[in-house]
């Protein structure tokens, strides 16, 4: 009964939005489509997110952005739901990009609906509640997207905001119950629960009862996954009956799979059966596609496997993969791309390399037969002279006025010769000169793609990309500046190269780099893999070792290892930091390019590469002896 009053409740206002535009009154069109959004918010978000754009329209038009604000808000979210992500990000970002400006709330026009968090008819109130849900839906994104470090700093950013200006309580459940997620996703479960045992007190106090149940269930994940399977159901029971009182389809559908892996757990086959088949008909209820439905499928196969009914297992494994498939199919073609253009180019860059070698032996053979040549011509010409001597001292004069002519164009020769050194040493610093401004440009030219980037991970993947970039620039750099041609060294261009990605990280004024080691100089090739493992284990640390500390300190040493008769000498390079340390059991970050990186360039190096957590990281790499000089 009370869905059928929904429903004519939605076409009540379709029946009255003609109406309202014949009568060109655009303030209540606009109030009847937002309302319409809402509505089919939950029951379908494809017309939701349809009604939301013609709102948006009319809201242009009336050029009112605290109402555009209000309805990217929403539309972000309702995006974020069906898991298109990508849209989702450009709504929210533009949304808190308005909402930001105090300025905002002047002039908006009072209608009888804003948005169905608000709690107030001030404007100014609910521009404080809006930019916290704003910055909440920035948060479950990049929570959907395993940026949890960048999930908990929205999260952070917004609890400060309600805590200080608003005393909401709907907007206080929402920002804890998330930031005990976002601890969640991060492994931290004894924080998760202490930020869910502070939420479930506010959702008792609340009036909006749709998310009644909801802090149960986070309740019971979290005790799942400490395998405290048994207060795991009874949270999740607990949580099932609030939602289904309040008919929250999407949060009824989570319980109930949760509910069925429980029941696999504890050995109940049957239960895990009956909740799997219900999470399904109920995500499948909501009309278009849910991230979860994935795992509904799976979980809904596994249970049909328990059961022994395998037909029926193999038909919902076939649909979980379709929807895998559909889903990363794009991400794999665009990975695959990437790799390919990568390697093209790195092919690319040994073949000039291979080129440059060969022009250099050929250069250096033709000077070895010119002066050969030359000395042979020198030893005839004497003996000849000699032979001369003997005949006659007529003979004799005209043959030594010859041979000092010919010593004559000897030297002319000889000073040729040297002057064409050092046009070839020239020459070569010119080519290292214009390969370190060419590497110069690739790193802007990324630069200037990185600025057109909206995601954070292709942002974070580009400033990655320049700084290996850099990385080698600065050897070339070194090598037309200093006057040997062929070899680095290494204490200098690792302070340089520190100083770089400390600039690209804005982190020199609270992480200082430390580089205890004697001066070392290697060769060119072996100084490139050092410079770009560096980097990687640089931009690692800056990256993920001082999320709690406001300073800290890294430090690098390459230092030769003793020798002794039966070993060749090793190198061991040391990079260690005074961070949060990495758990042993902790989830990679990241597309994990740096890691492969790193470990190519090692085994490269006929080296061994160890980790060590000791009050931050320690990362050690000992490789064998290629060239060694002492500066």
């Amino acid at each position: 009964m009370k869905q059928m009053k929904s429903y004519l409740f939605i076409l009540f206002i379709l029946f009255s939005c003609p109406v309202a535009s014949f009568a060109e009154n655009d303030t209540i069109r606009l109030n009847n489509f937002c309302q319409l959004a809402l509505k089919y918010s939950e029951v379908n978000r494809d017309s939701a997110v349809y009604y939301a754009d013609i709102a948006f329209s009319i809201a242009e038009k009336l050029h009112q952005k605290f109402y555009q604000a209000s309805i990217l808000s929403d539309l972000g979210y309702t995006l974020l739901s069906s898991g298109d992500y990508g849209n989702a990000l450009t709504k929210l970002l533009v949304a808190d990009k308005l909402i930001e400006d105090k300025n905002i709330a002047n002039n908006v026009i009072i209608t009888p609906f804003f948005n169905k968090y608000f709690t107030s008819n001030d404007p100014k109130i609910n521009r404080i509640i809006l930019l916290g849900y704003i910055k909440n839906s920035l948060a479950m994104l990049y929570g959907h997207t395993e940026n949890f470090d960048k999930q908990l700093s929205e999260l952070k950013e917004a609890k400060k905001i309600i805590e200080t200006e608003t005393t909401d309580l709907n907007l206080r459940w929402t920002i804890n119950n998330n930031v005990a997620n976002a601890y969640l996703n991060m492994g931290k479960l004894d924080s998760a629960l202490y930020f869910q045992q502070i939420v479930l007190p506010i959702e008792s106090k609340i009036e909006n009862k749709n998310y009644g149940g909801a802090s149960n269930k986070a309740i019971g994940d979290i005790l799942f996954r400490k395998g405290n399977f048994e207060d795991a159901k009874i949270n999740y029971l607990t949580a099932l009956k609030l939602l289904e009182k309040n008919k929250n389809t999407f949060y009824i559908a989570l319980t109930q799979l949760a509910l069925a892996d429980t029941y696999r757990k504890l050995g109940r086959v049957d239960s895990a059966l009956y909740y799997a088949k219900a999470g399904v008909a109920n995500y499948r209820s909501l009309g278009s596609y849910v991230p979860e439905m994935e795992e509904s499928y799976t979980a809904l196969a596994l249970s049909f496997k328990d059961e022994n009914k395998y037909d029926s297992a193999f038909y919902y494994l076939q649909l979980s993969k379709k929807l895998s498939d559909s889903v990363n199919n794009k991400e794999i073609k665009t990975l695959t791309n990437f790799q390919n253009i990568g390697f093209k180019e790195q092919m690319r860059l040994k073949e000039a390399e291979a080129e440059r070698i060969k022009i250099k032996s050929r250069t250096q053979i033709l000077l070895l037969l010119t002066g050969l040549i030359l000395f042979c011509i020198i030893a005839f010409i004497l003996h000849k002279s000699n032979q001369m001597k003997v005949k006659a001292n007529l003979v004799l004069k005209d043959k030594n006025d010859e041979i000092e002519k010919t010593v004559t164009q000897l030297k002319a020769t000889q000073v040729s010769l040297a002057a064409r050194n050092l046009e070839n040493e020239l020459l070569l610093k010119e080519i290292h000169h214009r390969v370190k401004n060419n590497l110069e440009v690739v790193s802007s030219l990324l630069a200037l793609q990185s600025a057109q980037i909206d995601d954070p991970s292709v942002q974070s993947a580009m400033l990655a990309s320049q700084n290996r970039v850099h990385s080698m620039g600065i050897i070339h750099q070194k090598l037309y500046q200093g006057e040997n041609l062929a070899a680095i060294e290494m204490r200098d261009y690792f302070i340089h190269l520190s100083e770089n990605i400390l600039d690209s990280f804005n982190a020199e004024g609270h992480i200082k780099v430390e580089c205890d080691m004697p001066k070392l100089v290697l060769d060119v090739d072996t100084a490139i893999s050092m410079g770009l493992i560096t980097n990687e284990l640089l931009t690692n640390s800056l990256k993920y070792a001082f999320h709690e500390k406001e300073n800290g300190a890294i430090k690098i040493s390459l230092t030769e290892q003793d020798t002794t008769a039966n070993t060749e000498g090793a190198y061991l390079l040391k990079i260690s930091d005074d961070g949060i340390g990495k758990p042993a059991n902790e989830k990679a970050k990241g597309t994990g390019f740096g890691t492969q990186l790193v470990n190519l360039l090692t085994k490269q190096l006929d080296g061994k590469l160890t980790y060590e957590i000791n009050n931050g990281t320690i990362v050690t790499l000992i490789f064998k002896k290629p060239k060694l000089v002492r500066a």
